[in-house]
Order: C-alpha cells, then sequence, then structure tokens
C-alpha cells in the first residue's frame, strides 16, 4: 500500500509502476453511485481521476455525496485522491442541470458577447462554487477555440468565446482565473485549436490546413493568454496540423505537445488528451489502448477516457508494455505522474 505523502516527490517515489501507470488515467463511468464495478477498477488499476457526464447526476446531494465516497475509497486503498472533473461550459455543453439543482450558465459566446471578460469571471465565480460544493475539482473549460462561431463548424460554435483571438484570449483568462481563485482546476482546450473545422472530432479527424503564421494570429493567441494566466491544464485536439505535424493528430504527436506547447509555449501545467475512445483517433488507426500509449509517449500528462472498463485494462497494459520496451521512457511516465501529484497537492486534494 502506497500512503500518500504531502511531498508529491516522496508519494512517487513510493509507487509501483502499475500505481503510475494507473494515475495518468482518468475515465468516465455508468452510473450515480460507487458501483461494485467502479470500486474494482479503483482499486484494481490505481486509477489518477474520473470524469463525471450527465448520467451520473441523480441530484445536487447525490454527487456530492458520490464524491465523498470515492475519495474515501481512495483514502482507504492508500491512493492519492482522485481527480473529478466534468464538462461544464454553460450553453450546450452543461452536465450540471436545473432540473438536478444547479444553475444553467449561458453559452461562452453569449456571455463574452453581452459581458465580455468581466461577465465571464462573474459566472466562473459561481459556477465553481457549486463544483466545489459537490466535489469536483477540475472543470474542463474554457473552450479556447476560435472561429467558434463558424456556423460550418458542428461542434465547437457556441462554445467557444467567439471568433476575435483577443476577445476569446481575454474571456478564456477571465474563466481561468475565476475558476481557480475559487478552487477549482480550470483546463483550457482543445490545443492548438479546434474552431475552424468542419468536422466533428467524435467522428472523424479533422484537419486545419492553415500555415503557421496564422495560427499564430488566430488560434494560438487564447492558449497563450491561457498560460500566461497560470491555467493548471491544457487539452489537446483530435485535429490535424500539417504546418507542424505531417502524419499525426495532435493529441499522438511529440512535435505539438512537446516541442510546441512544452518548449515554445512555456506551458509547465498538465497535458490532458481529449477523450480516447473519439472517432477522429479511431478512423486513424488509433484505437484507444494504443492511442493512449502513443499520446503519453507525445507528452501528455492526463489521458482520458468514456466508460467501457475493458478498454481501461487494455490501456493500462499497454502502457506498462511500452515502458518495458522502453517505448515510453520511465522518466516520462514519472514527469507526467509527478505533474499530476503536484496538481493535486497545490489545489488541496
Amino acid at each position: 500500500m502506497t500512503i500518500p505523502s504531502p511531498d508529491p516527490a516522496a508519494t512517487l517515489a513510493a509507487m509501483t509502476l502499475e500505481q503510475k501507470a494507473g494515475q495518468v488515467l482518468c475515465a468516465g463511468f455508468d452510473g450515480t453511485e460507487l458501483t461494485p464495478p467502479l470500486r474494482d477498477a479503483l482499486t484494481d488499476l490505481h486509477l489518477g481521476g474520473l470524469v463525471y457526464f450527465e448520467r451520473n447526476v441523480a441530484s445536487r446531494p447525490a454527487l456530492a455525496r458520490l464524491s465523498r465516497d470515492i475519495q474515501a475509497h481512495a483514502r482507504q486503498q492508500g491512493q492519492p485522491a482522485l481527480l473529478l472533473a466534468i464538462d461544464q461550459e454553460g450553453g450546450r455543453v452543461t452536465r450540471l442541470r436545473a432540473a438536478k439543482g444547479f444553475t444553467e450558465f449561458p453559452s461562452p459566446l453569449e456571455v463574452a458577447a453581452a459581458g465580455g471578460p468581466a461577465a465571464v469571471r462573474q459566472i466562473a465565480t459561481a459556477m465553481a462554487a457549486e463544483l466545489r460544493e459537490v466535489g469536483i475539482n477540475i472543470n474542463l473549460a474554457p473552450v479556447l477555440d476560435t472561429c467558434g462561431s463558424n456556423a460550418a463548424n458542428p461542434v465547437i460554435n457556441t462554445r467557444s468565446f467567439g471568433s476575435d483571438p483577443a476577445l476569446a484570449a481575454a474571456c478564456g483568462a477571465a474563466l481561468i482565473e475565476g475558476l481557480q481563485g475559487a478552487g477549482i482546476m480550470a483546463v483550457g482546450k482543445h490545443f492548438p485549436g479546434h474552431g475552424d473545422t468542419t468536422v466533428d472530432s467524435h467522428i472523424a479527424l479533422p484537419v486545419v490546413a492553415h500555415a503557421r503564421d496564422r495560427l499564430e494570429a488566430v488560434e494560438f493567441i487564447p492558449f497563450r493568454a491561457a498560460i500566461a494566466a497560470g491555467v493548471t491544464g491544457v487539452m489537446s485536439a483530435h485535429v490535424h496540423f500539417p504546418a507542424m505535424e505531417p502524419h499525426l493528430p495532435a493529441t499522438l504527436s511529440r512535435r505539438v505537445m512537446t516541442t510546441l506547447l512544452r518548449q515554445e509555449m512555456g506551458f509547465t501545467g498538465l497535458a490532458f488528451t481529449d477523450s480516447l475512445e473519439m472517432g477522429a483517433l479511431a478512423s486513424s488507426g488509433y484505437p484507444a489502448p494504443l492511442a493512449a500509449a502513443h499520446a503519453l509517449a507525445a507528452g501528455a500528462d492526463v489521458l482520458l477516457f468514456n466508460t467501457d472498463y475493458d478498454v481501461l485494462h487494455a490501456a493500462h497494459a499497454t502502457i506498462l508494455r511500452w515502458v518495458a520496451d522502453r517505448r515510453i521512457e520511465p522518466a516520462r511516465l514519472d514527469e507526467a505522474v509527478l505533474r499530476i501529484l503536484s496538481a493535486k497537492a497545490r489545489f488541496g486534494l
């Protein structure tokens, strides 16, 4: 049994390889209670986090109880506290509904247009209070994609703060500061920019064919602002950017996830993947377990999944095999886990 320490480095040093491989996994699940299958997955795979969806929310008190039960189970197992994440963007991506006792906030596009950064910050503070009350510690927001008002975009549109990079940057920073100032980790997405696409990455792989100078002038601006604002996490896009990477989706590309995000933009926080079970990866020849290993090798720290426990087990096994074969260097896994443990400690988990 590993006893978590207030010192992330000490906790890391005490972890087994199997525990480290589990710490980078963050998964969705079915049900509104800590069921035996979920309990087994937490125990057997040493999961580092869970993602709540609308299907997990029975009521406000029930969700708070679920969060307490999950964290209590982690403590009983001698494991670090879990990241408990949700996509609570407002508008069309709202997991916490009024019918279940929560506030439903307008879309980012509406808030930015009506009140700009000041209105965004006010909503972020109110949103954070509700998340904190039910034990959620990460909001997978803000959406930092520009050109999101493009009517041809089937997946971003009103989820973004609009097509003006400067406004998107200011509103994104306001949401980050509002959330994190109230104790909720923020995750900017979808890096390096999913706004100017006409394909839904849940289904197939979009391509953003712009040259690097256009990306710098539009897509990258909100992400640079988010990094300057101290955003805890940045989530990758399952999008192909030929100007930076000739073959791979951004999520699986070391050129994007390490060279661009870390070395050029100076980001030192948590690099998240979007859900690895999305069609953009599977249709490109990367089923989720294989995508997980590639993403970790490329520089991702937190690997997101939906609900399939068999996929989670396969991903865990694939990571262990790649570490054994040195396709993932042990130091790369340690780096990811240390970032996760450090973020947990910084936010009091």
